[in-house]
């Protein structure tokens, strides 16, 4: 008898796991569907006006030097305690702005979505976060820093676009990816060490890590995929820092990303025994 229940015991423990991890696939094809309906819509923006892209640098967008347009509105905005009117002017977005670790309402989610410009595209509060991610956290993707962002932000040569045509490699340059939190800006990955003040070669922003070390991008072609870390130095890398950690310029996952986000890798890895392949 205590045989026959040890077996019956292993058989639901069995199906349990193989019920959570039907469950964890589902999750993961339901947020590259997301991330397939934010580059629809990033697309649709750009064709109706005149292939200007959307502002990717949530919060930052509004300090633009007038050179670049001046503050302006990003594709979701940051959320604020009373909510303000929109257009907005320079440095307001500042007031009122609730802090990166406060407990935001999901009222004040809602509205700072529903005041970016892709709402008009997107008006599904659903699409905006990955359905694996905290309930507290309403926006889980975010915009490659290579999207309009703030300009120079990454360094000098770092091509920032602000319009779908000057893209040339539409199937290599990613636009959106799951984070799994909230986050002010955009996913920053430095390109040299003119910019920010992370050195190239680690991480600014912590590698995602939502779906088993790994994560999910769409880039501006339309095509989704997931991509799971396997460098050391990457899963390493588990606490966010802004410029911390230790240089590694032979980080293949820090090089792959580099790559999709500037177009190139600006520093060189001369350890011989390391074959980056993308």
């Amino acid at each position: 008898m205590a045989v026959a229940l040890a077996c019956v015991a292993l058989v639901l423990a069995q199906a349990a796991v193989l019920n959570a991890g039907g469950r964890q696939r589902s999750k993961l094809e339901v947020c590259l569907a997301n991330l397939r309906s934010l580059a629809a819509a990033w697309q649709t923006y750009s064709g109706d006006n005149g292939g200007k892209i959307p502002v990717g640098d949530v919060w930052y967008s509004w300090i633009f030097p007038a050179s670049s347009g001046g503050p302006q509105l990003a594709w979701v905005e940051w959320p604020h305690v009373n909510p303000h009117p929109i257009p907005p002017t320079y440095n307001t977005n500042y007031i009122g702005a609730y802090s990166y670790s406060a407990s935001i309402p999901q009222a004040a989610w809602e509205h700072a979505i529903a005041e970016g410009t892709l709402w008009k595209y997107v008006g599904d509060y659903n699409i905006y976060r990955c359905p694996d991610s905290n309930r507290k956290y309403y926006v889980t993707y975010y915009m490659s820093q290579s999207m309009n962002t703030y300009p120079n932000s990454a360094g000098s040569g770092a091509v920032t676009f602000t319009n779908i045509n000057q893209i040339t490699r539409p199937a290599e340059r990613f636009v959106f990816l799951d984070v799994g939190a909230a986050k002010q800006g955009a996913f920053f990955v430095n390109y040299n060490g003119t910019g920010g003040s992370a050195p190239p070669g680690t991480w600014g922003d912590l590698p995602p890590m939502k779906h088993s070390q790994g994560t999910n991008f769409v880039f501006a072609d339309g095509h989704a995929i997931y991509r799971k870390w396997t460098d050391p130095h990457t899963l390493a890398s588990v606490v966010l820092q802004w410029g911390g950690g230790t240089v590694d310029y032979c980080d293949c996952d820090l090089r792959w990303m580099t790559e999709v986000t500037w177009g190139d890798v600006p520093y060189s890895c001369t350890d011989p025994a390391k074959n980056c392949e993308y």
